[in-house]
Parts: structure tokens; sequence; C-alpha cells
């Protein structure tokens, strides 16, 4: 007869609860590790009957991602806090029980039958069907205020049984039950840093789907358009049992499942570090966009101040090219005049109304009187006197 025991760490802490017959050695362990954004920590707890080698155990929470859009991947790699052991290629949810059975087992294994499976999850699934999906809508209200669009695609809860066959090291053939309360949800969404933070961040705007809805799709993890998948496991469940005890395993085995829960405080606490994390990660998204929209700024001042120094530039170079010219046209000019000049054999001289005249090159000497009237003289300059008597001017080049 089974009753409800205490499963302790090596500390004396209660770990979890489940029925198991007093016959059976049990103890647990608190991985006390974030494994994924939405797993803080796990548990797992364990039930040996070394007279007859069964073994029974039952693990807490593990969830994994797996992005389909290559963007959202690459962006991952500017993200400080990413957990890279969370990211995994999706498998179908009875490969992914094989794969934990076999491991914990160490045998290879052959599926030989399958059943729902009667955990707390599975006598309750909408109820947990429901909360997951309330948990994810208050992730989608919080991104809908920071503006990432993001829907979900598909979601799924499920708790089966699979039974195993397979032989141990020693050659005995045995009987291997792998359980698992699953869970996952797909969903896609504008890239945006906060849609690579975690398995509630860069979603939103999704209506709950019933579980029939959910359970009636049969391509969970294959849907489009699909961003990101989140999948995994509430809790996963292993009994390793000589084929020849199998009755009486399973009824101990079952009787485990049905009664494992984790203890509520630790999984109050469980809670309160996702909803810290959560925080986290907002005012990291914030901080994000506050310096992008900073960049954004600094880069218009930029631009402006770029266009100012071009325009400026632009003016100074026009002004230097058309100073340039001017000074051209003005040497041009007088080297035309001058050949000009040595052309026709005359120099020019301006007289007092403004007006240039020629005059012979063999004129010394210009003057104009009083009529306006130019006179060239060779040799020698009038003399003062005779200029005043004859109201004459000198002109000069």
């Amino acid at each position: 007869m089974s009753t409800i025991k205490e499963f302790k760490d090596q500390q004396g802490g209660i770990l979890a609860y489940a029925a198991i017959p007093d016959h059976y050695m049990i103890g647990a362990s608190l991985v006390d590790k974030r494994q994924h954004e939405g797993v803080p920590f796990f548990i797992t707890a364990h039930a040996i009957d070394a007279t007859r080698n069964i073994m029974i155990f039952g693990l807490s929470d593990e969830l994994f991602t797996t992005y389909k859009n290559q963007m959202l991947k690459m962006a991952l790699k500017s993200v400080p806090s990413v957990i890279w052991s969370s990211i995994r290629d999706f498998v179908e949810p009875e490969v992914y029980l094989q794969q934990f059975a076999e491991a914990l087992s160490q045998m290879k294994l052959t599926p030989t039958a399958t059943a729902d499976l009667p955990s707390v999850i599975g006598r309750n699934i909408q109820k947990y069907y429901n909360g997951m999906m309330t948990e994810y809508q208050a992730a989608f209200d919080r991104e809908a205020a920071l503006g990432t669009p993001t829907k979900a695609n598909n979601s799924l809860c499920r708790s089966f049984l699979v039974r195993y066959k397979g032989t141990a090291k020693s050659g005995a053939d045995c009987v291997v039950l792998g359980g698992m309360d699953y869970k996952g949800i797909e969903y896609y969404s504008t890239v945006s840093i906060a849609s690579v933070m975690g398995p509630l961040a860069g979603m939103l705007g999704s209506a709950i789907k019933s579980r029939k809805q959910a359970e009636s799709s049969r391509q969970f993890g294959h849907g489009t358009p699909c961003d990101a998948i989140d999948w995994g496991s509430a809790n996963k469940f292993l009994l390793v049992t000589p084929a020849e005890y199998e009755k009486e395993a399973t009824q101990d085995f079952l009787e485990f499942v049905q009664t494992f829960y984790m203890e509520e405080g630790l999984r109050n606490q469980f809670y309160q570090l996702n909803m810290q994390r959560q925080q986290q990660n907002l005012q990291q998204t914030l901080q994000l966009q506050q310096m992008a929209q900073q960049s954004a700024q600094n880069l218009m001042m930029n631009q402006q101040r770029l266009m100012q120094t071009l325009q400026q530039n632009s003016a100074q170079m026009s002004a230097g090219i058309m100073d340039s010219w001017n000074k051209k046209m003005a040497s041009d000019a007088r080297i035309s005049q001058a050949r000009s000049e040595a052309t026709l054999g005359v120099n020019v001289y301006t007289n007092s109304y403004g007006q240039n005249v020629d005059v012979s090159v063999s004129a010394d000497h210009v003057y104009q009187n009083q009529y306006g009237d130019v006179y060239g003289v060779s040799g020698n300059a009038v003399d003062d006197e005779t200029l005043t008597r004859l109201n004459w001017t000198e002109l000069k080049k």
C-alpha cells in the first residue's frame, strides 16, 4: 500500500510529494540553475526498490525554444543573457520522450504501446492549458505595450504514456514506462530584440484556444507562419523494471505519477523568479529601445550637420570657382588687350570721360585738351607752363 511521502534533498529540504510504498528508498535533488528563460530551476525525485531492481523517477520542468526565423536566431548573438543550451531543434513529442527514456535507462528502447498519463496535470489538462495560455497572454499584453506584434499560431498540452521494451547490460529483459506532461506553442512575430529574450517574450494578441482545438492539430511543430516554437514538459516520469516484476512495478509507478507534485513554497519561488526575470528582460528591452531611439536621433542630427557642412562647402567651392573664373576672365582680358595693342601698334589710354582711346605706340606722352581731343607727342614731355596755357591734361595708360 502506497502512502504520500516527502521527497527531500540531502539537506533535508522538501522538494516534492508523491505516493510510494514503504520499501522503496526515496530521495530528491534541486538543480538550481536556469535551464530556460521560463525554467529558473527544476527538481528530480527517485524511488528505488534495490531488491527487485525497480527504479522510478520524476522530473519537473524542462523547456526548449526552436527558432525557425533565421533573423531571430542571428539576433540572439546581440543578447547577453541568452541560455544557449535551451535552444534546440524541434523533435516530435514521442521522439522527445523516447530520447529521455533511453538516456535515463541507459538502454535502447522499442515502443510497444501508448496510453494517457494519469498525472495531476493529465487529469486536469484543460485547467493547466488555460493557465499556460493565460501566462502567455500576460506576455502578449506586455509586448503589445512595447509595440511588438506577435501571434500564436498553434499550441498543445498533452499527457501521454509509452511502454517500451529493452535489454539491460546484464542481458535481462526489461520494461520501461515513460510518461510526460507535454506542452508547446508556436508563434510568429516581427523581428525585435524583445522577441528573442525568452519563451514569453515577443508574442502578443492570441486568443486562448480550447483544449479540443489544441489537440485536434496533428501538425504541431510544423505550422506556418512560424518564427519560433517553445516546447518541453511540465513533468517527466520513468519506470525501469525487470520484465518479471512489470505488474507490481507498474502499479507503484502509476500511484507515484498520480500524486507527484512540487512542494508549494518551491513552486511559488519558481513563479517569482520567472516574474523577476520577465521584469529584467522588460527593463533591458526598454533600455535597448531608448538606445535605439537615441541612436536614431543622433543619426538624424549627424545627417543634418553633414547636410549643413556640404551646403557650406558647396557655397565656398562655388564662391572660389567664381572668384577664380573672374580672375581668369580679367587676366584673359588683359592678355587679349595686350595682344590687340601689339597687333594694332597702339596703346590704350583712358580719357577724363572714362573712355578708352587708341594712341600710336610711337607717342611717348599723350594729352587731352579741354574739348576731349587727344594728342600723342614723341620725345620730351610738354612743360607745365605750356600745359597750363593750352589747358592740356596728360593721360595715363
